[in-house]
């Protein structure tokens, strides 16, 4: 099974957020949290907190 993959992308009102990318859904996914700096959303991707979210996400998409 293939790493499911995650950027870190600026959104239009300048805050930073994760996204995954899932085959099942055509957009990236915004996982759900929003930060001031690249960095803050960088260190978050590392967390429990992100991975439970692309859990929830990845099955959600599966169904």
């Amino acid at each position: 099974m293939a790493e499911n993959k995650v950027t870190i992308e600026q959104k239009d009102n300048g805050k930073w957020a994760c996204f995954l990318h899932l085959p099942e859904a055509g957009d990236p996914v915004d996982l759900g949290k929003e930060f001031k700096t690249e960095e803050k959303a960088e260190m978050w991707s590392d967390t429990s907190e992100a991975v439970t979210a692309i859990d929830m996400m990845t099955r959600k998409f599966k169904k």
